[in-house]
């Protein structure tokens, strides 16, 4: 029991700290069923919750975790022995899910033993670790959604840290204040205290690019900067440790907009300059490639052509489906009237697009399986007895022109 409640502890970590790696799309699937679960049920405010892990740790991770195979996570099936402890792991993350709306201390375990793994990770903490992971997934931030100033905001993140005025001058010369920093997952934003209303905000759209400063453009140490469209905010953090949290946190915040900046500048903009490459023009182009992002040396293990191979059977085993639905689409966007009897729940806003769509698909996947058979026919054809492709004796060869036979 000991080392189960480790690889679950392992596993919960892993899945919480993972929040800023989520595809967009999959925000965008989480926000819209966060969205249309509280249209629905308004008075039940756990619903925004229930909703979202049900879907991805009923349907995600438990699962991914119960058969590795199938999300190519191993190569082989495990045995019964493993097997059985994958089982008992996914339980786990799935009860684990379940603790935003549990109130029971067995919720989803028919096994006594199991309990004392739950009570053990019943606590508030994890709870709330858990809400602010659904949170956040389902943020109308991550999800680029309009609705985002009706949404209320999670912080991430909050400090006292030094900024440099960005507009006001001192004696001609920009100073330096303590502030109160506060990040959400909709913007930057810092006061005068913490109670105070914010003197600036940055939406999190608007972050270009958050990177380390040099030592030598305020002789200050632990400075980084916000990049901004028109300028950068220099801040300088209490120490070397909570820099690189501020920077880790708002690059994974931020790693999704679309105009993030593949250079930046180093050093301070200064007297009408930037420090490291002389440039007089404030908003110019970078001059030192950002340290955030994908590894360069990292790779990545994916057979295209197995991949498109797995598509085109996909779209080949549903193509009387595919038909039917550019059928569909004629029909609509000739007649009109009520939609057609094969799409009881289907609302096709586009109906010239989708048949133009669907009619580009078909062509794709007939011409190359048009290719497909021209080479297997091809191949039959060469196909010499006692070759390597075809070794002597009869088993061997039939097992070949079956293969090959169309």
């Amino acid at each position: 029991m000991e080392n189960l409640q480790n690889y679950v502890e392992k596993i919960f970590r892993a899945i919480t700290s993972s929040v800023f790696l989520c595809p967009t799309i999959m925000c965008e699937v989480f926000f819209m069923l966060k969205e249309a679960a509280l249209l629905k049920f308004p008075e039940h405010k756990e619903i925004r919750y229930q909703v979202v892990s049900g879907f991805v740790f009923l349907r995600f991770f438990a699962p991914a975790i119960l058969g590795p195979k199938l999300f190519h996570l191993r190569n082989d099936i495990p045995d019964q022995s493993i097997n059985r402890k994958l089982t008992l792991l996914s339980k786990a993350i799935q009860s684990l899910g379940n603790l935003v709306s549990s109130k029971t201390p067995a919720f989803g375990f028919k096994e006594d033993y199991m309990i004392p793994l739950f009570k053990s990770f019943n606590e508030q903490g994890r709870i709330d670790a858990i809400r602010m992971f659904l949170d956040i997934i389902s943020s109308a931030t991550r999800a680029h959604s309009r609705s985002i100033d009706f949404e209320a905001p999670i912080i991430l993140k909050e400090g006292v840290m030094t900024k440099r005025a960005q507009g006001r001058k001192k004696f001609g010369v920009k100073n330096f204040k303590r502030r109160y920093f506060c990040l959400t997952n909709q913007c930057l934003k810092y006061a005068k205290s913490k109670d105070d209303e914010a003197l600036c905000e940055i939406p999190v759209q608007d972050i270009l690019a958050v990177e380390s400063l040099e030592e030598e453009s305020f002789r200050m140490k632990n400075m980084f900067q916000v990049v901004q469209p028109e300028r950068a905010l220099y801040i300088q953090a209490n120490n070397c440790v909570e820099e690189k949290e501020w920077i880790a946190i708002l690059n994974k915040i931020s790693q999704t907009n679309q105009n993030r900046l593949q250079n930046y500048h180093p050093a301070a903009y200064v007297n009408g300059h930037f420090l490291c490459c002389k440039s007089t023009d404030q908003v110019a182009h970078g001059c030192t490639p950002v340290s955030f992002g994908v590894s360069s040396d990292m790779k990545i293990d994916i057979d295209s052509d197995r991949e498109i191979e797995r598509i085109h059977s996909l779209f080949l085993h549903h193509m009387e489906k595919l038909e039917a639905l550019q059928d569909d689409c004629a029909k609509l966007e000739v007649y009109s009237g009520e939609s057609p009897a094969t799409l009881p729940s289907m609302i096709i806003e586009d109906t010239k697009s989708c048949f133009e769509t669907l009619n580009e698909i078909l062509k794709c996947v007939i011409s190359l399986e048009q290719e497909h058979k021209q080479y297997l026919k091809m191949l039959q054809r060469n196909i010499v007895l006692g070759s390597q492709d075809a070794p002597i004796g009869k088993d061997n060869y039939l097992h070949v022109s079956a293969q090959t036979k169309l």
